[in-house]
Formats: structure tokens, sequence, C-alpha cells
């Protein structure tokens, strides 16, 4: 080959030769870690700044509600049933997570509507995040695999039921469930599986209002005063809405409001009996239409019984909760469940200042 066609690189080529060459030797493998690494952010100085300036509604909301629950309370019938627990929590080797860490993940996720590995992705990357969970640099995040199987612990145990009652005991010593008037309704949830999947095999069939639904039902009893959500239970889709009524109430009430899927003549004498006004609304039939004086009382009914119509849309709207996340009733149940408890503290953050004065 002549030297006229020797190729010489360029001041420019050798730079970039040379630059490539150095990556290529410094480069080390990225060692996947669940660990939180920024250490700057938990300066003292950090901290404060955070606190004084950064003030979004996030932020906000999970300081609110890191101070108005009695978290120590909370966890105390949870950990009471999980100290009889003998299996090992951590099939990966690693230790497991403190449950103050995971009970508050499972607020987390249902509040934003996030999938496992989301939220793990949020915890690593959200300040809110960490300062709720008490975490600082240098500590283990729960990776998806954990939150996963602490979730199947909970649904296995009916933990998810005891936090439940637990929260909703500090709401009674805040005197934020009167029990004087209760309104009861039921909500369909619908199966993630397709009926014909057979995914899950705990879903069953319904119809209302002439349409037919796959899935499950979510029953509430909601105290006429304050709004809160103070018993639910969990179903499948074919089991009625009456066959829970007594299950939604306290024994202290005065009066019951509930739609005319609830109307029974039994039951209306029952209460009656009891001192309790039954404030259920009328239905007609073909033969028995209703008269004026029942269609009066259905509409003055219907004002006080509307309410509860109010937790059903924000599970909808602002949780996302359209459909169940899951293939079995447990799961399903907890996921209920969980929204069921947001959606109190919800109502926690709203009575607060007014059960203040």
């Amino acid at each position: 080959m002549s030297k006229k066609h020797i190729l010489v690189p360029s001041l420019s080529m050798k730079y970039y030769i040379r630059t490539a060459q150095q990556e290529e030797h410094n480069m080390t493998p990225v060692k996947r870690t669940n660990k939180i690494d920024n250490a700057d952010l938990f300066t003292t100085a950090a901290g404060e700044h955070y606190q004084k300036h950064i003030k979004t509604q996030s932020k906000q909301t999970l300081s609110f509600i890191n101070e108005k629950i009695d978290w120590k309370k909370l966890l105390q019938p949870i950990e009471r049933v999980l100290s009889q627990e003998k299996a090992g929590l951590s099939s990966s080797g690693r230790p497991t997570h403190d449950l103050l860490i995971i009970v508050k993940c499972f607020l987390l996720q249902s509040i934003y509507n996030l999938s496992d590995p989301r939220l793990e992705e949020e915890i690593a990357d959200r300040r809110s995040f960490q300062l709720f969970l008490g975490l600082s640099s240098g500590d283990s995040i729960p990776d998806e695999t954990t939150i996963c199987r602490y979730r199947e612990l909970f649904a296995r145990l009916g933990l998810d039921q005891k936090l439940f009652s637990s929260f909703n005991k500090q709401l009674e010593e805040r005197r934020m469930i009167v029990g004087k008037g209760t309104i009861v309704d039921a909500t369909i949830k619908e199966a993630q599986a397709t009926p014909n999947s057979n995914r899950d095999s705990d879903a069953q069939f319904t119809i209302r209002r002439g349409k037919t639904h796959y899935g499950y039902k979510g029953h509430i009893g909601m105290d006429e005063d304050t709004d809160v959500i103070h018993t639910a239970e969990f179903t499948t889709a074919n089991v009625h809405d009456s066959n829970k009524f007594d299950d939604l109430l306290l024994g202290t009430e005065k009066r019951i409001f509930a739609d005319k899927g609830y109307a029974n003549k039994e039951r209306r004498k029952q209460l009656t009996k009891r001192g309790i006004t039954p404030k259920i609304m009328h239905k007609g039939y073909r033969n028995r239409p209703l008269t004026q004086k029942q269609i009066a009382q259905n509409k003055v009914f219907a004002k006080t019984r509307n309410a509860v119509e109010k937790p059903f849309a924000f599970m909808k709207v602002v949780l996302n909760y359209t459909r169940c996340r899951y293939y079995d009733f447990k799961r399903n149940r907890f996921q209920f469940s969980m929204a069921v408890i947001v959606y109190n503290i919800r109502r926690l953050i709203t009575l607060t200042p007014k059960i203040a004065h």
C-alpha cells in the first residue's frame, strides 16, 4: 500500500479514541441496590429547608397523616397476630422490614394507585414518601416482592380488617363516630378477570338494573353525622345487599337510612321494636304501587341517604379504584379495606378543625 493510502488519525479522531478508551477502562458494572443513596438530602440544613420551603400538597397531606395517627396503637392488634406466625416473611435472605413501614407502604399504594414495582420506584425517587416512611440515606426500600408477600400475609390472616377496626377506634376516641344514625349501601366491584378466563375462581355474577356484573361487592355502614365509614363488609357479587344489613349496624342507632334494595316489612317491624326509626326507602310493586305519602317520604329519606354515595365516588374518582386488582377474594377484600381506611383518613383530615373547635 502506498503512503497516500495510509490513514493518519486527525487530532479530533485521536481525542475521541483516547476518550473512549478511558471510558472503557474506567467503566465498572452498576450494582442494583434497593438502598437510598442521597445522604445530602438528609442533612439538618436540607431537612429544615424542605420543611420550611417545600409545601407540596402531597408532602403536607402525608405529614398530617403521620402526625394525627397513633401508629403504635394502630399496629398493636396486628402485632399480636403476627407474633403467633412462625413462618419467615423474607425468603430472599434479607431481614424483614419494620411493620410500620409496610403498613405505610400499603397506604401510599392505595392513595396514589401504585402497582408494586411503581411503589418501589416512587419510594426511591420521592422525598415526601421517604420521610413519610421514616427512611434515611442507606436504609433499604421494601421491594416489590416484599410488598406482595406482606399483602398475601395480611389478606390470608384478615389483618386488613383488623387494621380498619383499629383505626376506627382512634376515630371513636376523637368523637368522629357518633353512632346515632347509620346509612347503609353497597357497590359492585368488577373482577379483574373476565368470566371465561377461569383466572378468578371466587368472583360471581349478579344483575343490577338489567345489567350483568361479574365480581364482588363492598358493603358499608356510614355515620350519618360525620360521613365516616364505621363498618365494612366484602362479599362476592351474588350476595344480596340486604343480607349484610345487620352486619353494618353499630347497635347504638336511633335511625337507619337505606335505599329500596333493603326494603322489608319484617325488617321495619323489628327495627321499630328496638326503638330505631327505619328510614328505608319504600319500594313499589307491580300490583301495589307507592302511595303519595310513600313517594314524599322517599324524597325526604333520599336527602340524607344520598350522602352514602360520597365514599364510593371518592374511591372511584380520587383513588381510581374502579375495579378489583387481584384474582382472588381475600386480596380483593384487602384492596377494599385499604380504600375504606384511606377514605376515613380523608374524613379525619376534613373533620379535625371542626372537632377541635
